[in-house]
């Protein structure tokens, strides 16, 4: 890897650190959380991007806000933190250029230019030389975001009846990029019909389906844990339609999370144990421990839940119907990730990695989704190391072992990376973890109905996040900024 990304990354840590003292003297709300006669109040129970957007827009619109966060720290999936000896991201690494609501709020920050990037496009970049082998060659298929037709008639293997059918495809991908909003997948219910896996075959045939699911589709589908064949198409094509690009931001991916703890009141370590139905006057009361371990409660005017979906049907007592719908299909993707720590002894002299379709004809290929050796750099603090990364398909198959993922993983990295030794190991990392919200068909249908039953009218109940806007960060912060023009346009 180049100099100029270890640069870039230290610089991420350094504007991270002074954020992050910042972000120490965020005012909480001291005694009772809300002043009498000073504008409605709300209570924001999630401080990731999603919350942490509402409560912005809520705050500059007038309301008295308290927000609610389990974690010692801010900023959900959007964070950079030191995990043992490395110090990275574990969940969101970049941004969509098409999270048009993402740098409108970095903008009303001040910090639009930190939160751009650099285009990157994920995995596989020429620039980097790191290409995806399929068993006939090594290629450049882009990242998440691209479907350009141009460049995958390039991908080697490719049958003549393939390349023939893929124009075919142009029109639909056309009609999506112009109707659908990838940060508000409620925009493609019309598109919630079918699997990326059954739009393909019934495009292209059989034959040239599989080739394109294999080649292609079936790579970027493992980015996030999907499964071709269950996932709705919409939650893939209005990515591969936009055709934008993949950054990583310039002041880190939590630039943004930071800047807005550093202005809002977070209260961290502050745990919800659940939320009552609505009182006779419409408001929810909220149940919850705070950083003393104490019991408490408050009932404000709107209570807006911005945490994981998985957690709504425990947390929350009397969803509507839909809202309980929603919540009984809300589940999340594994992301298997391991690091082995080397000694500087035994450092790779020089970056090496490989990513690979499932479909390889190599067995040990087609489970891995991508590997790198890390050579060390002491200026930056970054310890030599090898990483290795589970393939989708294959998670399964460990969750079933009742192996540690390292132990998993070891015969896998080995047979790639001959050289690695266990007595090199001075320290393993599992970054293992939640990924993103699994989107079948029907779900973005689900979605919808949940928003337009809470946009009707006032009410003192709303939801807000990723499940109900589409399995990305900046879909996240859509979600926020969406759910607070609805609350103010009620209460306001």
């Amino acid at each position: 890897m180049n100099n100029n990304k270890f640069k870039t990354d230290q610089q991420r840590r350094n504007l991270l650190k002074g954020l992050a003292v910042a972000t120490v003297g965020s005012s909480v709300m001291p005694g009772s959380l809300f002043a009498a006669g000073r504008g409605p109040t709300a209570v924001v129970i999630g401080a990731g991007i999603a919350g942490l957007a509402a409560a912005w827009s809520l705050r500059k619109a007038g309301f008295q806000v308290s927000i609610f966060e389990k974690e010692k720290f801010t900023g959900g999936r959007m964070v950079e933190s030191q995990t043992g000896p490395l110090y990275g991201a574990p969940h969101a690494e970049g941004v969509f250029n098409e999270n048009k609501e993402m740098f409108a709020l970095a903008a009303e920050l001040g910090i639009e230019n930190q939160v751009r990037g650099e285009a990157y496009d994920q995995v596989w970049n020429p620039d980097d030389g790191i290409g995806l082998d399929n068993g006939h060659g090594v290629y450049y298929p882009g990242g998440m975001s691209d479907f350009d037709i141009e460049n995958t008639l390039k991908i080697p293997g490719l049958s003549p009846e393939t390349i023939k059918k893929l124009p075919r495809l142009q029109a639909d991908m056309d009609e999506i990029n112009a109707t659908v909003d990838p940060c508000l997948l409620e925009t493609g219910t019309a598109y919630d019909n079918e699997s990326v896996g059954e739009y393909y075959m019934r495009m292209l045939g059989k034959a040239s389906g599989k080739e394109i699911l294999d080649y292609k589709i079936e790579q970027n589908c493992a980015g996030w844990g999907w499964d071709p064949f269950e996932t709705s198409k919409v939650a893939l094509l209005s990515w591969l339609a936009s055709k934008k690009q993949f950054v990583y931001p310039r002041g880190g991916i939590g630039a943004l999370t930071h800047k807005l703890d550093s202005l809002l009141p977070v209260q961290n370590n502050t745990t919800v144990r659940y939320i009552t139905p609505a009182d006779s006057k419409g408001r929810h009361t909220v149940h919850y421990l705070d950083a003393n371990l104490e019991r408490r409660s408050v009932t404000p005017d709107v209570v807006v839940c911005a945490v994981e979906g998985k957690y709504l049907d425990s947390m929350v007592q009397g969803l509507t119907p839909k809202q309980e719908a929603l919540a009984k299909n809300c589940f999340f993707t594994k992301q298997p990730v391991v690091y082995w720590v080397l000694d500087e002894q035994h450092a790779s002299k020089e970056y090496s990695t490989g990513a690979y379709t499932s479909s390889h004809p190599d067995p040990i290929k087609a489970q891995t989704y991508h590997w790198l050796a890390m050579p060390g750099s002491p200026q930056f603090n970054q310890p030599p190391y090898v990483r290795y990364s589970l393939s989708r398909r294959h998670t399964p198959a460990w969750q079933n072992s009742d192996m540690a993922i390292e132990d998993y993983c070891w015969p896998l990295i080995k047979h790639l990376y001959p050289k690695l030794e266990k007595s090199h190991v001075v320290d393993v990392v599992d970054h293992t973890s939640d990924s993103l919200i699994y989107i079948p068909v029907g779900y973005v249908n689900q979605m919808a109905e949940v928003l337009r039953e809470q946009r009707k009218g006032r009410r003192g109940f709303y939801l807000a996040g990723e499940y109900v806007s589409g399995a990305h960060t900046g879909a996240a912060c859509a979600s926020g900024r969406s759910v607070a023009r609805d609350i103010i346009g009620h209460w306001i």
